[in-house]
C-alpha cells in the first residue's frame, strides 16, 4: 500500500515526539520524505513559494524564498497560527510563545505579526492593536492598519481616510490631507512617511473630481466627458466626469487605436470587448481586433471574421480567406470575391454597394470619397461620396473619363483634366455640381477654390466655392464666383478677381476693371470703389495703393494714408509699418504710425514682429528679442533668443542656450502685456492651450501651472503635476517623503520629489538631482555617496548598491560615514554581524564577511543570515539550519524554513508547520486531521482544539 505524504510524516513525527528524541524526529522524518512517491501538486498546504515579484527583495535581506503559512515565522517570541475556531465552523487566528504555548487562543479573522510589542488584529470585519497576552490595546475600530514603528505610531485607515495614531490609539500630529490615497510609516526613528494621492479631474467649468480609492484616470475617451480608468486592484474600466465608473474595472487593459478612436479596445482573458464612445458595451467577445479602416474594425471569431463599423455592428461576415482578400482604399473597404462585381462598404452606411466588376481603386488620394477606375487605360469609371451616393459605375457618365487630376478642398471633389481645367465638382452628397451650361459658360475662364483659414471659424466659412478668373486677355466672360449650389456669379466688367487677404477669411476680394481697382464682399457688393489705381493684397489689415501716382496705404474701409519715401516697408498691424530706407545689406527697421503719421522707432533694429495689443517684439542688433510698447520704449530688456506670443494677453520669452545645453534645460518664462512676470524662469518650459483659451505650462521638472487667458494663476498647486485630458484637467499631487517625530509632526520636511530610505543606525539616504546622499535625523547632509543607485537595508549600518562595475554584477557596500568600505563581484545581501550572503554566478549562494572573503566549504541553494549562530539552507530542494562552519546541525528535510528568534524557527512541510527549538526539537506543530487544523505541543498532547469533531475517528 502506498501512504500519501500527508500520513508518512504525520507518523514519522507522531513516533519521534513520542519517543522524546530529536535524532528520531529527524531521522524518521528524513525517512519518510525520501520514501515519498511523486504526486501531483495538491491544494495550498502548510508551505508556499513566494510570488516572483519578492525574489529580489528576499535576495537582498538574505530571507527564504518559501514562505510558512500555517505557522507564520516568529516575530518577537511570538508566532501567529491559524487553527480552527472554538465552534469549529472557521479557522482563526491566535498566537504561540516561543515554547510552543498557545497564549493567545485563535479568536481573530486577520493578524499581523507583533512590531514592539502591539500585533494588528481583526474581529467583526475591523482592525485594532492587541498586546502580547492577547488583550486589547487598542480596540478594533479600523478598516486597515499597518504595524507600530519604533517611533510607537501608526497608520490606520477610517472610511477611506488615513491617520497617524499613537499607541494609546490617539491620533497625533495634523490631520493628512483629504487627498492622500496611502500613507505608510517605515521603521526607524524619526519615522518614515510616505504619501500617495488620489487624482483630481477638473471639469471645464471648474468643478473638482476626487477619484476614488485607487482610481488613476488615464486619457479622454469620445465626446461625452468619458474617461478610461484603472483601479489598481480592480483592471481597467470607463468612467464619466463625475468619475462614477460607467464600464465596471473588470478588464486587464482598454486602448485606443491611434489611428481610429471611434471604439475602445477591452482586453481581459476570456476576449476582447468593443467600447463605444456612450460607454456601452457591444455583447460579442472576439478573439482579436484589429483597425482596417478609419471606419472599419476586423474581429476574428471562432466562426469567422466579422466586419464591424464604429458602433461595433457587424457589417458583413467573411472566413479566413474571405478577410484575406479584403482591399482598402481610404475608409473604405472593398471586397471583389464575386466575380460579376465589386463589393463597397462604406463609411457610414450598413448596406454595402456594387460597382462593376474589374473597378480598381484609384492609385490618387481622395480623402473622404473614393473614385474607381477600370480597363488598361485606367479610365475613371465611379466616383464615391461619403453619403454613399454614386456617380458612373453601373451608369455611363461621359466626363468622367477627362478626369486625371482629383483634389479634395473644404469637402468637396474638385476634377481636373489633362491640361488643369476644372471638369466638375461633387459635394459630399454626390452631387456634381457643374452642368453642361456652366461647363461651357466657363470655358476659356480659370477656376480658383477658395478655402477658410485654418484659425478662423466656421461661420467664416466662405459663401462661394471658387472665384472665376479670365484665363487668358481675350476672355470675355469676366470674373466673379462659383456658388455651393453650382451657380455662376459673373461680372463682364470685372477683368479679375483675387482674395483681398492671403488668409482667406475676411471675406473680401479685390477687383479690377478698366476703372480702377476695388474691393467687393463675398456677394459681390462693392466695399472700396473701384477707382484706386492699384491695390495690394491686404497684410495685417493693410494694404499698399498707389494714389495719384504716390503709395499710400489702404485700410478696409478705403481710407488712405500717406506713408514715408523709403526702399522698403511691411504692415505690421494696428497702423504700425516697419520700414528699411536703403537696400543695404543688414540694414536695420523702423517703424512708422501711419494713423499718426510720426515715426515711432528709427532704423535699429535686426527684425520687428506683429503689433497688437500697443506690443511688439523687437530683435535687437546683437540677435536677442526684447518688446517694444506704443511708444517705442523697451519695456521687455532685449535678452532672449524668442519672443513668441501666446495670445493676445501673453509672452513667452526664451533664454538664449549655452553650447552643449539641452533644450530641456533651457530657461523659459510667461510675461504680461504690462510686462511682470506670471511664471518666472525655469527650464523646459512647454506650453499648450485649451480651446477655452485657458493655458497649461509645465517645466522639465514637473512643475505646472494653468493660466486664464488673462495670465492669471487658477492652479499651482506644490508637488502638483497638471496635464491635459482633452478640455478637461488631470491633477496629480506627486508622492512625497519626510519623516515624522513621536508626537506626529515633520521632523524632516518633504523635499521636492526626492526619495529616502527608513533611517538605521541614526541615518538615512536621500535621493537629490545630483544623487544620493547620507542624511542625519535632523536631515542634514553628512556626506555624499559615491555614484549610482543606493539603498539602506533596515538591518544593516551599510548602504548597498548593485550597480554593474565594468559591465559586471557587482555590490558596493557604504558605511554610515559615506565610506566606500567593500566591493564584491555578484550579487550580495545586506551586511549584517560581519556576513553577508552572496550569490555566485551559478546561482549557488555561500557567506562573506565584511572584506569580502567567501567562507570554505559552504555552497547552498538557499542561505541565510547566522542568528543565534544557526541559518537556515537549502540542499536537494529541502530546507534545514547550518552552524557557523556550514554544516548542517538539523537536517534538510523541510519545504520552508524561518530565520531564528527568540531561540525558535518556524519550519514546514506541504502537510504541516513546526515550531522548533536549536537543537531541532519540535516544541508545537499543526496539521490537518478530519479536515481541521490541530495544534500538537512537544509530545503528542494536543493543544487545540479541546475536543476533535465527533466524525473524527482515533
Amino acid at each position: 500500500m502506498i501512504v500519501s505524504k500527508p500520513l508518512r510524516l504525520r507518523h514519522a513525527l507522531r513516533c519521534a515526539l513520542n519517543t522524546g528524541s530529536t535524532l528520531a524526529f529527524l531521522t524518521l522524518t528524513a525517512s519518510a520524505v525520501a520514501a515519498e512517491p511523486v504526486m501531483a501538486e495538491s491544494a495550498p498546504g502548510c508551505s508556499a513559494p513566494l510570488p516572483a515579484s519578492r525574489a529580489d527583495i528576499q535576495l537582498r535581506a538574505a530571507l527564504p524564498l518559501v514562505q510558512n503559512l500555517c505557522i507564520r515565522d516568529v516575530r518577537e517570541g511570538r508566532a501567529a497560527v491559524l487553527l480552527s475556531a472554538a465552534d469549529a465552523t472557521d479557522e482563526r487566528w491566535g498566537f504561540l510563545d516561543n515554547q510552543g504555548q498557545l497564549v493567545i487562543k485563535p479568536v481573530f479573522e486577520q493578524v499581523g505579526d507583533y512590531h514592539f510589542g502591539a500585533a494588528a488584529a481583526m474581529q467583526q470585519g475591523k482592525w485594532g492593536y492587541i498586546d502580547l497576552t492577547g488583550n486589547w490595546m487598542i480596540q478594533p475600530s479600523f478598516d486597515s492598519v499597518q504595524p507600530f514603528t519604533e517611533a510607537g505610531l501608526a497608520v490606520v485607515k477610517v472610511g477611506g481616510k488615513s491617520q497617524i495614531i499613537d499607541r494609546k490609539g490617539i491620533q497625533v500630529g495634523k490631520a493628512l490631507d483629504d487627498l492622500v490615497d496611502d500613507a505608510v510609516l517605515s521603521n526607524g526613528v524619526p519615522a518614515r512617511l510616505s504619501l500617495t494621492f488620489n487624482s483630481v479631474l477638473l471639469s471645464p467649468d471648474g468643478v473638482r473630481h476626487v477619484a476614488t480609492d485607487k482610481m488613476e484616470v488615464v486619457e479622454p475617451f469620445g465626446s461625452d466627458d468619458l474617461f478610461i480608468a484603472v483601479d489598481a486592484t480592480k483592471g481597467y474600466g470607463i468612467v464619466d466626469g463625475n468619475l462614477t465608473w460607467r464600464v465596471q474595472p473588470q478588464y486587464t487593459s482598454i486602448t485606443l487605436d491611434p489611428r481610429n478612436p471611434s471604439v475602445a479596445l477591452a482586453k481581459k482573458a476570456d476576449g476582447m470587448t468593443l467600447i463605444r464612445t456612450d460607454g456601452s458595451q457591444d455583447e460579442q467577445k472576439y478573439l482579436t481586433v484589429s483597425e482596417e479602416t478609419g471606419a472599419f474594425w476586423l474581429a476574428k471569431t471562432a466562426d469567422g471574421v466579422k466586419l464591424l463599423n464604429n458602433s461595433a455592428a457587424v457589417i458583413a461576415t467573411f472566413n479566413e480567406a474571405g478577410a484575406a482578400a479584403l482591399r482598402v482604399s481610404g475608409d473604405y473597404v472593398l471586397n471583389p470575391a464575386s466575380k460579376d462585381s465589386l463589393t463597397l462598404y462604406v463609411p457610414g452606411r450598413k448596406q454595402a454597394i456594387t460597382l462593376p466588376a474589374g473597378s480598381e481603386p484609384w492609385e490618387h488620394n481622395t480623402g473622404e470619397f473614393l473614385i474607381t477606375t477600370k480597363g488598361e487605360q485606367k479610365k475613371v469609371n465611379a466616383i464615391v461620396a461619403p453619403s454613399g451616393g454614386v456617380i458612373g459605375g453601373t451608369q455611363n457618365v461621359g466626363w468622367l473619363a477627362q478626369i486625371s487630376s482629383a483634389e479634395v478642398i473644404e469637402h468637396r471633389l474638385w476634377l481636373r483634366n489633362d491640361q488643369g481645367d476644372v471638369v466638375n465638382v461633387v459635394d459630399a452628397t454626390g452631387k456634381a455640381l457643374l452642368n453642361q451650361k456652366s461647363i461651357s459658360t466657363l470655358e476659356g475662364s480659370r477656376i480658383e477654390p477658395l478655402t477658410a483659414s485654418i484659425d478662423a471659424p466656421s461661420a467664416s466659412a466662405p459663401q462661394a466655392l471658387a472665384l472665376v478668373r479670365p484665363g487668358n486677355a481675350g476672355s470675355k466672360n469676366g470674373a466673379g464666383f462659383l456658388r455651393p449650389d453650382g451657380s455662376l456669379q459673373l461680372e463682364t466688367k470685372w477683368q479679375d478677381i483675387e482674395p483681398a487677404d492671403i488668409s482667406n477669411n475676411i471675406g473680401q476680394f479685390i477687383v479690377r476693371t478698366a476703372d480702377g481697382t476695388g474691393v467687393v464682399d463675398v456677394q459681390g457688393k462693392v466695399i472700396i470703389p473701384l477707382t484706386e489705381d492699384n491695390i495690394s493684397p491686404f497684410v495685417q489689415g493693410y494694404a499698399l495703393d498707389y494714389l495719384n501716382g504716390k503709395l499710400t496705404a489702404l485700410d478696409h474701409a478705403g481710407k488712405h494714408y500717406d506713408l514715408p519715401n523709403v526702399f522698403e516697408i511691411e504692415s505690421l498691424g494696428n497702423g504700425w509699418f516697419r520700414y528699411r530706407e536703403t537696400a543695404a545689406e543688414g540694414a536695420l527697421w523702423g517703424i512708422y504710425d501711419v494713423i499718426s503719421q510720426k515715426t515711432v522707432l528709427q532704423p535699429a533694429y535686426q527684425d520687428v514682429g506683429d503689433y497688437s495689443e500697443g506690443l511688439a517684439a523687437f530683435k535687437s542688433p546683437e540677435g536677442l528679442w526684447g518688446i517694444l510698447d506704443s511708444q517705442g520704449k523697451v519695456v521687455v530688456t532685449p535678452k532672449y533668443a524668442e519672443a513668441r506670443r501666446i495670445n493676445s494677453a501673453l509672452w513667452l520669452l526664451t533664454q538664449p542656450a549655452t553650447d552643449g545645453q539641452s533644450e530641456s534645460s533651457v530657461l523659459a518664462e510667461i510675461t504680461g502685456n504690462d510686462a511682470q512676470p506670471r511664471i518666472a524662469p525655469v527650464a523646459g518650459l512647454t506650453v499648450n492651450q485649451f480651446s477655452d483659451g485657458r493655458i497649461l505650462a509645465t517645466s522639465a521638472a514637473g512643475q505646472s501651472w494653468l493660466l486664464d487667458a488673462k495670465g492669471n494663476i487658477q492652479l499651482h498647486e506644490q508637488q502638483t503635476r497638471i496635464s491635459a485630458l482633452g478640455d478637461w484637467v488631470k491633477l496629480s499631487r506627486q508622492p512625497q517623503q519626510g519623516y515624522l517625530s513621536a508626537q506626529g509632526e515633520w521632523q524632516i520636511q518633504p523635499v521636492g520629489e526626492s526619495r529616502s530610505s527608513a533611517f538605521v543606525r541614526g541615518r538615512a539616504l536621500r535621493s537629490t538631482p545630483a544623487g544620493y546622499e547620507l542624511i542625519d535625523d535632523k536631515g542634514v547632509r553628512v556626506a555624499a555617496m559615491p555614484e549610482g543607485q543606493w539603498s539602506m537595508p533596515p538591518e544593516s549600518g551599510w548602504s548597498v548598491s548593485y550597480d554593474p562595475q565594468d559591465n559586471e554584477p557587482a555590490t558596493r557596500y557604504v558605511d554610515n560615514t559615506g565610506k566606500l568600505v567593500l566591493t564584491v563581484q555578484g550579487h550580495a545581501s545586506q551586511m549584517v554581524d560581519d556576513h553577508a550572503v552572496l550569490t555566485r554566478a551559478d546561482g549557488t549562494k555561500t557567506w562573506i564577511n565584511g572584506q569580502g572573503k567567501q567562507t570554505d566549504g559552504v555552497s547552498y541553494a538557499d542561505l541565510g543570515l547566522p542568528v543565534d549562530g544557526l541559518a537556515f539552507a537549502k540542499t536537494d530542494g529541502n530546507y534545514g539550519y547550518v552552524d557557523a562552519q556550514g554544516n548542517f546541525a538539523v537536517v534538510p528535510v523541510f519545504s520552508a524554513a524561518s530565520p531564528f528568534d527568540s531561540g525558535v524557527a518556524v519550519v514546514s512541510t506541504q502537510a504541516m508547520s513546526m515550531m522548533i527549538d536549536k537543537t531541532g526539537k519540535p516544541l508545537a506543530r499543526v496539521d490537518k486531521e478530519c479536515g481541521i487544523s490541530v495544534l500538537y505541543g512537544a509530545g503528542s498532547a494536543r493543544q487545540w482544539p479541546a475536543t476533535m469533531p465527533e466524525n473524527c475517528k482515533p
